[in-house]
């Protein structure tokens, strides 16, 4: 059953524990709204009269798919019960009054014809709807995470000037993004963020993920490319990801035929010159074992010899795993500056072996 759910990059599937919340409001929906994802599938989004609970006004909540919508009648004048899931995201529980909904046939940004997958609706046009195309250039840039300047305004402007692709944001000059209507102030910043995106050394899980395959969050990019080399990635079978640890059937189909679809973007814009980091196979860690292989590692505090980030990327090379927070089985605890005594004995009564950051580079010469 394990192996069967899988894992995602903060825990396993069959981990999850699931908080209750008693508070709900009841509320009256407005509208429904349809919003197209950059893979295509129209999302219904519930208007809602402005009700505050659990702390906080909600106006909207996503009503999750037009399966959902039509089997429970979510349309103009519904009455919802609705609570905040976890204490956080808005959550229609339970429709007290039905209404007749209102199924859309085009997709709300291209006005092609949607057509229905199982619950879901979605919009076939891949190449020329302009949501799938703005949010998947979004999403690449927001992925990277070394990048500022390419938010929604932004990339709007941009395939509203013929920009249809990753790659043709790489190929723009100051000249275009003048034409454009950017200002020379933005335009040159915009050119700077893209010399800073390649330039910049980031993870290749993260270059991966930024691609917005399906059933690929970085934790399954990352947990991919300990196995198997970034350019190799796209000669796997299907029972070669079933063979990764967290890796489902369902899950390995899809990624199969996924890489397949974005073989040809990814390789256009990967010679494009990225600095990546190489994701360390699991097989070269165990044939060069370090002191720390194997080892679930949390640091905390000021370091002095470089910042917490990069000391975490470097562990993770040696082929350690590092966490997020102290638990029972967190082996090492390194410390720099600023940390709190009650950290410290939190970590001791757990049985962590509580280091210093001088202490744990005298480790690595080990």
């Amino acid at each position: 059953m394990k192996q069967y759910l899988g894992a995602t990059r903060h825990h396993h599937r069959w981990q999850i524990a699931y908080k209750s919340n008693v508070e709900t409001a009841e509320v009256i929906v407005l509208k429904v709204t349809p919003q197209t994802s950059r893979s295509g599938r129209v999302n219904p989004v519930a208007e809602l009269t402005p009700t505050k609970l659990s702390g906080a006004m909600i106006s909207r909540a996503t009503a999750h798919h037009y399966g959902m919508v039509k089997e429970l009648g979510i349309g103009v004048g519904t009455l919802i019960e609705l609570t905040r899931s976890g204490m956080v995201i808005p959550k229609i529980e339970r429709v007290i009054i039905p209404k007749t909904p209102q199924i859309p046939e085009h997709c709300p940004s291209c006005g092609s014809e949607l057509v229905w997958d199982s619950d879901y609706l979605y919009c076939l046009n891949t190449t020329q709807c302009p949501a799938q195309i703005e949010n998947t250039i979004e999403h690449f840039f927001r992925t990277l995470a070394n990048v500022d300047g390419f938010g929604q305004k932004t990339v709007e402007k941009l395939h509203a000037s013929g920009i249809d692709s990753v790659y043709a944001v790489y190929q723009l000059d100051m000249q275009q993004l003048q034409g454009m209507g950017f200002g020379d102030k933005t335009a040159q910043n915009l050119l700077e963020q893209l010399h800073r995106s390649k330039t910049e050394a980031i993870e290749d899980w993260r270059f991966l993920g930024a691609f917005g395959i399906y059933r690929m969050g970085l934790g399954n990019c990352e947990r991919l490319l300990q196995h198997h080399h970034l350019i190799d990635i796209f000669k796997l079978t299907i029972e070669d990801v079933m063979n990764i640890e967290g890796f489902a059937e369902k899950t390995s189909a899809a990624v199969v035929e996924c890489l397949a679809k974005i073989k040809a973007d990814f390789m256009k814009i990967h010679q494009l010159g990225f600095n990546l980091i190489p994701t360390p196979l699991i097989a070269e860690q165990q044939q060069n074992i370090s002191p720390i292989s194997g080892k679930t590692i949390v640091f905390t505090g000021t370091m002095i010899h470089g910042k917490r980030d990069d000391m975490s990327k470097e562990a993770k090379r040696l082929g350690a795993k590092v966490g997020a927070s102290v638990t029972g089985k967190t082996d090492f605890l390194v410390t720099g500056s600023d940390v709190g005594a009650a950290k410290i004995a939190a970590a001791m009564e757990k049985g962590v072996q509580v280091i210093s950051e001088e202490e744990y580079l005298a480790l690595l010469k080990q």
